[in-house]
């Protein structure tokens, strides 16, 4: 898939990635992490599309709002950051760690955006790794279930899931969120490898493990949407 540069009248500048298709018209479109996907027939030389993009760009100001406004989310820091249930602020310090500290929050080196982004989602993930499946082994040990393996996931559409195949994966954003909301999906993933449909008898198999079902589902109804602020 080859990529088109283009700079709009507002000096926003975009990679557009172009796609050859049979269709005879020119489409332009914005994926869900701000990207610019153009589609257009083999016959329009890039200098046509470059043109088109020009002439179009009135008529195409919502999308490219919505893509500067997508990608800039991508590179600013959020102003708190979720771990273990709490939203905390952050500072920026002379070293080159990330530091946290229940009270104070979290000290972030003085790199650029990207650079924190980067660091803090690979602290967030390495946390993960270590809390989030120590949790799930926890109850896998307590409820005699054993899972075919076990991982994390970066899914958008699931907190956790459970396969025959595959076993269970946890969505690794759940480092954001506090513990009973973390035990609630453990028990519930795990509780698939015995029942695999939500029927009464699967329901009642996590109500004997937690009595935390409602408030962990109101929590991640509440501030789920946030623990995707890194993506």
């Amino acid at each position: 898939m080859a990529l088109i540069k283009y700079t709009t009248s507002h000096g926003w500048q975009f990679e557009l990635k172009l796609r050859r298709t049979a269709q005879k018209n020119i489409i332009l479109r914005v994926d869900h992490l701000g990207q610019v996907r153009i589609s257009a027939p083999p016959s329009v030389t890039l200098a046509k599309l470059q043109h088109w993009l020009m002439v179009n760009e009135a008529k195409f100001s919502h999308f490219w709002q919505q893509a500067w406004q997508a990608q800039q989310a991508r590179v600013d820091m959020p102003q708190k950051i979720w771990f273990r249930g709490q939203s905390y602020t952050y500072a920026i310090s002379q070293g080159d760690e990330i530091v946290w500290h229940p009270l104070k929050g979290f000290s972030l080196p003085n790199f650029s955006a990207a650079q924190q982004r980067e660091l803090m989602v690979n602290w967030l993930r390495m946390q993960a790794q270590s809390v989030l499946i120590e949790r799930l082994h926890h109850w896998s040990r307590i409820m005699q279930l054993e899972p075919k393996a076990v991982a994390l996931s970066q899914a958008k559409t699931f907190w956790g899931v459970c396969r025959s195949r595959t076993g269970i994966r946890l969505n690794w954003r759940l480092i954001g969120a506090p513990d009973h909301v973390i035990d609630y999906i453990c028990i519930h993933e795990l509780s698939h490898i015995q029942h695999p449909n939500h029927g009464a008898a699967f329901w009642s198999l996590v109500a004997r493990y937690t009595t935390e079902i409602k408030p962990a589902k109101m929590w991640l109804s509440q501030y789920g949407q946030q623990l995707f602020q890194f993506g």
